[in-house]
């Protein structure tokens, strides 16, 4: 399986691009006089260490943390890779918790994606990503907030902020300032957890609602190959809420007129 690719998004930010594949999100790392934070664990030590190694071959900052955007396993097994405090809020940290107990055995697996415990999507993936599991470690946040939460990394002070939305309640975008640059994790995309997957309009327009104190130069969506400008992020937001109306307006109507639109 070929690399993921270590990638410049600013001044003080760099990113691990996904990997389709077996579900790798994007990772990133911002640094500052005071060491870097990595956003999100990955899918397994491999992912993340792999993202270390490139980072510390660049010679960046030492890492000091490991920030998670939600509990979902593709973004919180790798953690154990790094020797560093994990930080979320706290509905994720109970959210890896009850990850953390489980038994990983195929067996298991199986039966928990039988009983709608676990996305029958992930169960290659997580195979692939994670061949081995008799020795898997997931490590439960040890730093946890409600609502919000900053990392003096010297020179910039990333803010963590809970936004919720459907995808995952827990949702936390991650915010360095000094460039603009907002990871969202996948805080835009649909819940999983329907056939088809679904968003809400009440869970949308509340994500909106807390996004809006942003205004980034760069947006990192969690497992999008490309990093969105002020431009794109801005249409992208704009569709959500035209998606919203036009449900809103037409009700199951609403899929086809937008059909017609495209």
């Amino acid at each position: 399986m070929p690399d993921c690719r270590l990638e410049a998004v600013s001044a003080r930010v760099d990113r691990f691009t996904p990997d389709e594949r077996t579900d790798r999100p994007v990772l990133g790392a911002i640094r500052g006089t005071a060491g870097t934070l990595i956003v999100d664990g990955g899918a397994s030590p491999a992912h993340l260490g792999a993202f270390a190694r490139e980072l510390a071959a660049r010679d960046r900052p030492p890492i000091i943390g490991i920030a998670l955007t939600h509990w979902h396993w593709d973004h919180s097994f790798g953690s154990a890779a790094l020797d560093v405090p994990v930080i979320a809020c706290e509905k994720t940290a109970a959210g890896v918790a009850i990850q953390a107990a489980y038994d990983w055995s195929d067996a298991a697996l199986e039966q928990r994606v039988r009983d709608g415990l676990e996305l029958e999507f992930s169960l290659p993936h997580i195979r692939e990503e994670l061949p081995d599991r008799s020795d898997l470690l997931i490590v439960v946040p040890q730093v946890t907030f409600v609502e919000s939460h900053e990392v003096d990394l010297g020179d910039t002070t990333v803010e963590l902020r809970w936004v919720g939305g459907d995808h995952a309640e827990d949702s936390v975008v991650v915010w360095e300032p000094e460039d603009r640059v907002l990871f969202l994790g996948d805080a835009l995309y649909q819940c999983l957890w329907g056939d088809p997957a679904y968003l809400t309009i009440a869970g949308t327009r509340a994500l909106l609602k807390r996004l809006a104190r942003f205004s980034p130069a760069y947006a990192l969506e969690g497992h999008d190959e490309n990093v969105a400008d002020a431009a794109a992020y801005t249409s992208r937001l704009s569709e959500l809420r035209a998606a919203c109306r036009l449900v809103e307006e037409l009700g199951d109507d609403a899929v086809a007129a937008a059909g017609e639109d495209t």
